[in-house]
């Protein structure tokens, strides 16, 4: 019954779509062939237009017959007019190259920043290139979620952590993809580089909240990363060295396509090795990390293209200190690869189907003195997913698509070579949605749409309904509001979480005894440009969780998920200003969040609200990018924001036995203090030069510029008497110096 009612509500749109005159077709990179989303083909003289999609492609539908002039517009990108005829009962199929620009004519960029926001109602939305991320000064290399913590809303607990916190929400909470495939663990050397590679990648989304019906699974924001599908037009590469890492990248065309590579490794194992500082009472561990991203395009025509694309990612560290005192190896990485095709059934309506596999895998051995410890954890996800877009009219944009997962999460551990505990669970997951983007009229933009989940450990079926709306003030000013509901089925338990640094984190599903955790997301804002060459964004969000968790955080044998956790609810609520610059030799931004987040469990803080970790009340950021001619550029970041809630010591206890006597520290309100303030400058300097030949650039780069090193957490030691409180800081002044070429 359910597929006749979806039948007869697609069969008369589908019967139109074959007399209709439709204009559509793919934005490219003249230079390289690769496909623009988000940019903007306006139909000059009318209402009409239209924004290509994640794959670069639009439709203008229902169109009269008649010649046309096309406006199409993109930030970074000059803008383009082209002629169109358009025939009586005729579909045109119009590819349009766009030629990239540095950002310099003020029109330009105010132009496309318009035309962008013209139907978009996504609330908290942030979208960068590679170019972007390249100017944000960084240790070494420029580094996605690094760059996305500069942003309002977006932050992380210390600064050797790359888990982003989103308007209040834990890192588990947030949906990353690469390429459209999951990601479990985006992080290298435990959490201080993420796994996404800045070579590699062509551009970023991060939707802070209320985002749409197409994605679910997490109660906090998604994250898109999309790579490069390489150059259509010429064969080329780059490669990079710097004090921490190298990188290499090559891309070219390859029959009606392109293909892409890109490598990069870090060498501290091999300083300390060399330097034979790996042995000893004060041995240093050997460690690296390396990661590799591929992808291969082929078009079959102008309505079929394939995609194969993978990635593979990998940490290893090994330390041994004195003579077999401690023997401690630790490993942790990420592989995903998915198929992925599009197919234009006809010009209104676009499909694609992806079929993708995301590994995580884990482990952790050691030998102390004799006692072995081994543990290991992983993830597996196999999953199929298909979207379609259907241009019923000018007006309406209808989605309709639908995600299967099925997982494996697994999770061992033994001590002394006796296997003390064992985990394994198969969930599946099915969800679909149904979406419309509607115009209501030159001012009015409204997106509604519900997802519907099913998981087959629950057996419960959820409807998470949302809205989202633009109404334009005018052409300068304009305000958005979205609300929606979300769920959440898989949780990560951060295993030996200290203060935001977890080697390790388990995912754990909800079983048939619990609820998936449950938010409520509400945004209001205001766009506007206050003067030709600035943009000033102003949010204000409230977000109600329900049925979240936390885990116990206590030694079990337990594999019953309910009794791992308690269950718990929480709020959070803010207030978020980015005024951004991307005109003229002197480019930044200023953002600051006023914000709360709170959390209770029955269980904890004698059932009282409290602050987790990553509440911080007060962030101020503030970034600048200077050209001073075409050879030389500079660049700076600075962040100050309140100091991370922490539960201070209010006594201490001894547990006296006749093998051993411990000290431990008796807790006092959780999270009921404050850690010093936190402050931070980050200064670069790159230069354009040529080396034998080639051309390319160096930098430098001096992170913590005036060698202020912040509090990462508050160490008890309790074998004095008093107890000793120390500061464990962070990061001193670290420069770091690179060069680049292009080949």
């Amino acid at each position: 019954m359910r597929y006749a009612l979806l039948c007869a509500f697609l069969l008369p749109m589908l019967l139109s779509a074959q007399t209709a005159s439709t204009l559509s077709g793919f934005v490219r990179d003249k230079q390289t062939g690769e496909s623009l989303p988000f940019a903007n083909v306006l139909v000059k003289g009318t209402s009409l237009g239209a924004s290509t999609n994640i794959d670069g492609y639009y439709a203008v539908s229902k169109i009269a017959p008649g010649k046309y002039q096309l406006k199409v517009s993109l930030v970074g990108y000059r803008d383009q007019l082209v002629d169109a005829v358009v025939k009586p009962g005729e579909n045109l199929v119009r590819n349009i190259a766009l030629v990239s620009t540095s950002i310099e004519v003020q029109e330009v960029v105010v132009s496309a920043e318009k035309d962008a926001e013209r139907t978009n109602t996504q609330t908290g939305r942030i979208v960068m290139n590679a170019q972007e991320l390249a100017a944000i000064p960084s240790i070494g290399e420029s580094d996605v979620f690094r760059a996305l913590q500069i942003m309002p809303g977006v932050k992380s607990v210390s600064e050797i952590s790359s888990g982003l916190y989103v308007r209040g929400g834990s890192a588990d909470q947030n949906l990353i993809l690469l390429d459209g495939t999951v990601v479990y663990n985006p992080s290298h050397l435990f959490g201080f580089f993420s796994t996404f590679n800045s070579d590699a990648v062509k551009d970023i989304e991060l939707m802070k909240g209320g985002y749409p019906a197409e994605y679910g699974g997490r109660l906090s924001s998604v994250l898109n990363v999309t790579n490069k599908d390489g150059d259509r037009n010429t064969t080329k590469g780059q490669a990079s060295v710097s004090l921490i890492s190298s990188r290499v990248t090559a891309e070219g065309p390859a029959g009606d396509g392109s293909w892409f590579l890109s490598a990069r490794r870090t060498y501290f194992d091999k300083f300390v090795s060399a330097a034979e500082l790996d042995k000893g009472t004060d041995a240093l561990p050997l460690y690296y990390f390396y990661d590799a991203n591929g992808k291969f395009n082929q078009d079959f025509g102008h309505d079929d293209k394939v995609s194969v694309f993978g990635y593979l990612g990998h940490d290893d560290m090994t330390f041994n200190l004195g003579e077999g005192e401690i023997d401690l190896g630790m490993d942790w990485g990420n592989k995903t690869g998915a198929v992925k095709w599009i197919h234009i059934f006809n010009p209104r309506f676009f499909s694609n189907f992806t079929v993708s596999y995301s590994a995580y895998d884990a482990g952790m051995h050691a030998n102390f003195g004799g006692m072995k410890f081994d543990q290991t954890n992983g993830v597996r996800d196999l999953s199929v997913k298909g979207d379609m877009h259907f241009y019923a009219t000018n007006d309406n944009l209808i989605k309709i698509g639908f995600w299967w997962s099925q997982y494996q999460l697994t999770f061992n551990q033994q001590i002394g070579g006796n296997n003390n505990y064992t985990y394994k669970e198969r969930p599946a997951l099915f969800s679909t949605y149904l979406q419309d983007d509607w115009t209501v009229d030159e001012r009015l933009n409204i997106q509604a749409g519900v997802r519907m989940e099913y998981q087959d450990l629950t057996k419960k079926v959820t409807a998470a309904p949302r809205l989202s709306a633009r109404y334009a003030i005018d052409e300068n000013t304009s305000v958005k509001t979205s609300a929606g509901v979300y769920y959440q089925y898989l949780n990560a338990v951060p295993v030996g979480d200290v203060n935001g640094f977890s080697p390790f984190d388990v995912w754990v599903p909800v079983n048939a005894k619990m609820k998936p955790g449950r938010s409520m997301d509400l945004v209001l804002g205001v766009d506007m440009h206050p003067f030709e060459e600035y943009q000033l964004t102003v949010e204000t969000y409230y977000k109600k969780y329900n049925d979240i968790l936390h885990w116990i955080g206590e030694p079990t044998t337990e594999t019953d998920i309910d009794k791992l956790f308690y269950v718990g609810k929480g709020d959070a609520y803010g207030l978020e200003t980015f005024l951004q610059k991307r005109i003229g030799d002197l480019t930044g931004s200023v953002g600051y969040t006023l914000a709360w987040t709170k959390r209770s469990f029955p269980q904890l803080n004698g059932g009282k609200e409290f602050y987790p970790k990553f509440d911080r009340r007060h962030d101020l950021t503030v970034t600048g990018n200077y050209k001073i001619n075409e050879n030389w550029a500079l660049s700076s970041t600075f962040t100050y924001g309140t100091g991370q809630s922490y539960t201070i010591g209010s006594g201490r206890y001894a547990i006296d036995t006749p093998e051993l006597s411990n000290t431990h520290v008796l807790p006092g309100e959780l999270y009921g203090s404050r850690l010093e303030p936190y402050h931070r400058l980050d200064v670069g300097v790159t230069k354009q030069a040529s080396f034998f030949g080639l051309r390319g650039s160096w930098f430098v780069q001096i992170y913590n510029l005036y060698n202020h090193r912040n509090v990462w957490f508050k160490e008890f030691d309790t074998m004095k008497n008093p107890t000793e409180i120390t500061d464990v800081r962070l990061l001193p002044i670290l420069p770091t110096f690179g060069i680049e070429c292009t080949f």
